[in-house]
């Protein structure tokens, strides 16, 4: 994904903004933990997804310089 990403429906975004904040909220009540804890757990979480897409831009990569 680019930087440059926007939703079609602005609202759509707001809703899934929502929605990960209180599925996170569920779960830091239902481990009794502080707030730094599912705070390092979202970022471990964004971190995979950040990953993620760097080991699919560096596969493309890598296909582009073998059709070369």
């Amino acid at each position: 994904m680019s930087d440059e990403w926007k939703p079609v429906d602005s609202q759509v975004l707001v809703d899934a903004w929502e929605e990960i904040k209180d599925c996170a909220e569920g779960i830091q009540k239902d481990l009794a933990c502080p707030d730094e804890t599912i705070s390092k757990m979202l970022r471990s979480v964004a971190e995979t997804f950040d990953n993620t897409v760097e080991d699919i831009l560096d596969q493309a990569d890598e296909n582009w310089e073998e059709e070369k």
